[in-house]
């Protein structure tokens, strides 16, 4: 089961900050300027980096000052598969209610730009394995991400406990 954190991974910075590091050191040693151009990606990337992570905490700020006084607290991304349409409508709408937000993927033609969305697409938007999910917020932490393709698929196929355990622990992080 993939887990459900979302995580800014502090080893690639500190990879990335030891080149940086060891380039400058080289510089200082021999003023040649080669060892500052080969410094210049890292530091690129480590602005990229810090930049993704400070609009990340800006979006969850926003999240906590629109969403928090309305109640909510996740977000649910389901679309109309009949493989766990009926599933979602029947057992996570009526357990959650007021307290989520919801995205149909189905009708992601006629989505505009809303704060859901840009939700959806920093947090739990990739090539696969995104639909449907719960995406749970904690304040200004990185948001559980709960992932339910794959439960599904297997609770079709007749294995409903990863199913189950996934709704669980998203169950549990939303106090319900």
């Amino acid at each position: 089961m993939p887990p459900p954190l979302y995580r800014f991974t502090v080893g690639c910075s500190v990879a990335i900050l030891g080149y940086v590091g060891f380039s400058s050191a080289l510089f200082l040693a021999t003023r040649s300027v080669l060892f500052l151009v080969l410094a210049l990606p890292g530091l690129i990337a480590l602005g990229y980096r810090a930049l993704r992570h400070i609009r990340a905490r800006q979006l969850l700020a926003e999240v906590q000052r629109t969403c928090a006084p309305r109640g909510v607290r996740c977000l649910i991304i389901y679309s109309n598969s009949p493989v766990w349409e009926e599933h979602v409508k029947a057992h996570w709408f009526p357990r959650l209610g007021p307290m989520a937000d919801t995205l149909n993927w189905s009708e992601r033609a006629a989505w505009q730009e809303s704060l859901a969305v840009r939700v959806f697409r920093k947090f739990c938007f990739q090539s696969r394995n995104f639909n449907p999910a719960i995406i749970v917020f904690r304040g200004l932490d990185d948001p559980l991400v709960f992932r339910f393709f794959y439960a599904f698929h297997e609770a079709k196929d007749g294995r409903s406990l990863y199913l189950s355990a996934l709704e669980g622990q998203a169950f549990e992080a939303l106090g319900v």
